[in-house]
C-alpha cells in the first residue's frame, strides 16, 4: 500500500485515475475494487466514493481520460496532413490505440455495462467537426460530404476497427489464417481505409484521388 500523504483533490483524482488505470491492466476491469484502488494509491477507501461515487463511475472516468487522449491523437494527425484528412491515417491512429489490450478491456467492460451506454461525447463530435471544416477547406468551393455521410465514415471506422480487435484474432484462425501474421492486419487497415475513402467521396462526386491530391 503506497503511504497516505496530503494532497489537493485535483491530485487525488489525478493519482486515483492513475492507480485505477493501472490495475486494470493487469487484472481486467471486473477484478478490481474502490478498496484495491484506494490502497494502491495511497488514500481512505471513502475518499474514492466520495469522488466517484461507484466503480463503475471511476472506471468511465478513466476511459473518458484514454479517450480525450485518443482523440488528441486524431486531431494532430488531421491537423499534420495538412488538408484532407485522410482515412488512413486517421485509422493507424485508431489501430495503434487499440493494439493497448488496456484500453480494450476497459472499453469492452463500459460498453457491456448498462449506466455508461447513451454516455455524451463531445469529443467524438468535436473530432467530426475538425474533419467536416478540413475536407471544405480542401476542396476550396467544390461539392464536399455531407457532415452525415462524415458521421457514418467515422461510426463505420470505428465499428470495424474495435471489432477486428476484439474478434480479429478468432476470425483469422477460423479462416484458417495464422493469426499472428500481421500482415493480416495490416491489408485489413488497409482495405478499411479504401472503402471509407471511397464511401466519403462517393456523395460529393469528387474522385478520391483528388481528394488526396487537394491535401
Amino acid at each position: 500500500m503506497a503511504p497516505r500523504r496530503r494532497r489537493d483533490p485535483a491530485e487525488s483524482r489525478a493519482e486515483l485515475l492513475a492507480a485505477a488505470a493501472e490495475l486494470i491492466r493487469q487484472r481486467g476491469p471486473d477484478n478490481v475494487s474502490l478498496r484495491q484502488i484506494a490502497e494502491a494509491a495511497g488514500v481512505a477507501h471513502g475518499l474514492v466514493a466520495h469522488y466517484f461515487g461507484s466503480y463503475a463511475a471511476l472506471v468511465r472516468e478513466v476511459l473518458r481520460v484514454e479517450n480525450d487522449r485518443i482523440e488528441a491523437r486524431v486531431r494532430d494527425r488531421i491537423r499534420a496532413e495538412d488538408g484532407v484528412p485522410l482515412a488512413a491515417g486517421i485509422m493507424d491512429v485508431v489501430f495503434d490505440t487499440l493494439a493497448d489490450e488496456r484500453y480494450l478491456r476497459l472499453f469492452v467492460w463500459a460498453e457491456m455495462h448498462a449506466d455508461y451506454r447513451g454516455a455524451t461525447r463531445p469529443e467524438l463530435v468535436e473530432l467530426v467537426d475538425t474533419m467536416e471544416a478540413g475536407i471544405k477547406e480542401a476542396l476550396a468551393g467544390r461539392p464536399a460530404p455531407s457532415r452525415a455521410r462524415i458521421e457514418a465514415v467515422v461510426l463505420v471506422g470505428l465499428s470495424a476497427a474495435y471489432g477486428f480487435a476484439i474478434g480479429g484474432r478468432s476470425w483469422l484462425a477460423g479462416l484458417g489464417h495464422d493469426p499472428d501474421d500481421p500482415a493480416h492486419a495490416a491489408e485489413f487497415r488497409v482495405q478499411l481505409a479504401r472503402m471509407m475513402g471511397a464511401h466519403m467521396v462517393e456523395e460529393s462526386g469528387v474522385e478520391e484521388s483528388g481528394m488526396e491530391a487537394a491535401g
